[in-house]
């Protein structure tokens, strides 16, 4: 290697035009990300706005007016099942009673999606001790009211998402227990009433020869998935 090379090299390119070479160069790859980002940006507003016309897939259809009233029946023994069970709670101690709201929703699915995996017991027992666990944690922030309630909220359906065991009466749980009066007692009365009404699910759907409650426990899915058998993969 010969020294005297070197600045030969650098004497035929200034360090001024090499400098204004390599500013050129970040301008215009600058310019050209900044193109691609924006054409990107409008595709998915295009595609956003075409999928607002929908996928002209078939609503599913309505009940007969024999599952209508077997879904009227299933609906009307159970609340009126929990309402007494909260009724029971309160008389023992006047401070607990059992948070009814997201049973309404607990019920709409157990007797008019009763196949769906939201409505099975490993969703609707897991996705509950789940949200109303964060949203007793959240309880005892010092946030703002309305962003802790949202906050909650969007963590426990996000997890519940991420675990599997999506169920959104648990989401609606969630948004009441995050605005703080309630206290870890309260969700061990909610996850007792949700046993009563897995209960009340399972006895009344299954003497309709249509149906079938629950289609899946599903409890051992994560044992399977974590500690699979020889010879077999995760999940099989």
């Amino acid at each position: 290697y010969d020294e005297g090379i070197a600045p030969v090299l650098y004497e035929d390119t200034p360090s001024s035009n090499i400098s204004s070479s390599m500013d050129s160069r970040r301008s215009a790859y600058s310019l050209a990300s900044f193109q691609k980002k924006t054409l990107s940006i409008k595709k998915r507003i295009i595609m956003a706005a075409r999928k607002w016309k929908g996928a002209n897939n078939d609503p599913p259809p309505p009940f007969s007016n024999v599952e209508a009233l077997w879904t009227f029946a299933g609906c009307f023994l159970t609340i009126l099942m929990l309402l007494y069970f909260s009724d029971f709670i309160n008389e023992q101690n006047s401070q607990y009673s059992l948070v009814l709201g997201p049973f309404g929703a607990l019920v709409t699915l157990q007797y008019s999606l009763t196949s769906a995996p939201a409505s099975q017991p490993r969703n609707v027992i897991l996705g509950q001790a789940i949200s109303i666990s964060i949203a007793l944690c959240m309880a005892y922030t010092r946030l703002e009211a309305n962003i802790r309630r949202s906050l909650g909220t969007a963590l426990c359906v996000s997890l519940m998402a991420r675990l599997g065991v999506t169920h959104p009466p648990a989401g609606a749980a969630a948004l009441i227990f995050t605005g703080g009066g309630y206290t870890w007692v309260h969700m061990g009365i909610m996850l007792a009433g949700n046993v009563l009404a897995i209960i009340s699910a399972a006895g009344i759907n299954n003497f309709n020869v249509k149906r079938q409650y629950p289609t899946s426990w599903g409890f051992g899915y994560w044992i399977k998935y974590v500690c699979p058998r020889k010879g077999s993969k995760k999940g099989d």
